[in-house]
């Protein structure tokens, strides 16, 4: 298949999924009740596409900076990742109105990176690779708060304009609030309060005609069907229907069981036992570094 030809096939499943309800078209959700979007540490970590695109071409200008200042060249990178990929609820939590525009966003996702491929990676010598992420001799060692083991070198193009971009702290800082937003979520997850609801939001599944014992469920099952349905444009329209179709139940169901609403008490409730004195000092400490280099790029 020529490129153009994968284009125009795109294009028409595109189109296909939007009269759907797919992307940014289709039948609109009668307006209601808003469930609170809960994600944890108050959302600190999570980001809009358009603020992440933003920080990432300038500390990609600034790896390219260093990296010419050591006699390297680098190109900058785009940001491959989708607004859907960045903004999507880390407990799987879905609105109507999101459901009914992009389903779970599995389609549409798969869609969009077939239409915009990842650089391919380039073979590089030893000497441009040690100028970018840096030496062994300035490797340092982080233990994260989720068990997960870290390093880098302090020395490297990344970490420099990391810190360049972010502040002296950010290497250390993003990586451990990170990793303390996946405890929270995992604790959240493994609470008798949080299964209590998602138990209640099964039952709800089942009676619309789509048994799911969790909230990944769902995904799965659309997930299992794309690798057949890529092949076909006819089987890839009806495969983001039915997506659509099932996050719209989910999406009710949630609503109707008051999902978000028990997810926010139980995190609330976990955050409140879970994080020390020192962790919310952490999470400070991350959100003033980002909030500074949003307003310095604004400048």
């Amino acid at each position: 298949m020529s490129a153009s030809t994968a284009r125009r096939t795109l294009l028409a499943v595109l189109l296909a999924l939007t009269a759907a309800g797919c992307s940014h078209g289709g039948e609109q959700p009668a307006r209601g009740p808003v469930a609170p979007d809960v994600r944890p540490l108050s959302g600190t970590t999570a980001i809009s596409h358009a603020d992440a695109v933003r920080l990432h071409d300038r500390e990609e200008r600034a790896v390219a900076a260093c990296m010419r200042s050591r006699g390297q060249t680098y190109e900058t990178q785009p940001r491959t990742a989708s607004a859907r990929n960045e903004e999507t609820n880390p407990y799987g939590l879905l609105t109507p109105e999101k459901a009914t525009q992009d389903g779970y966003g599995i389609v549409g996702e798969y869609l969009y990176r077939r239409s915009t491929p990842a650089p391919a990676d380039e073979p590089r010598e030893a000497a441009w690779r040690q100028a970018l992420t840096g030496t062994p001799a300035h490797r340092v060692s982080l233990r994260l708060p989720d068990g997960v083991s870290l390093e880098y070198s302090t020395d490297g193009c990344v970490a420099r304009a990391r810190a360049e971009l972010y502040g002296a702290d950010w290497n250390t800082v993003e990586p451990v609030t990170v990793a303390l937003a996946n405890r929270v979520i995992g604790a959240v997850e493994a609470d008798s309060g949080y299964r209590a609801a998602v138990r209640r939001w099964s039952s709800c599944m089942t009676k619309a005609g789509h048994p799911a014992k969790d909230l990944q469920a769902p995904r799965r099952a659309v997930d299992t069907r794309l690798p057949n349905a890529a092949s076909d444009q006819a089987s890839l329209r009806a495969l983001g229907r039915d997506e659509i179709r099932v996050a719209r139940a989910d999406a009710d169901c949630q609503l109707s069981t008051e999902l978000s609403e028990a997810v926010q008490d139980v995190q609330r409730a976990v955050e409140k036992r879970l994080l020390t004195a020192a962790d919310r000092r952490t999470v400070a400490a991350y959100l003033a570094d980002k909030r500074r280099a949003l307003a310095t790029g604004s400048a």
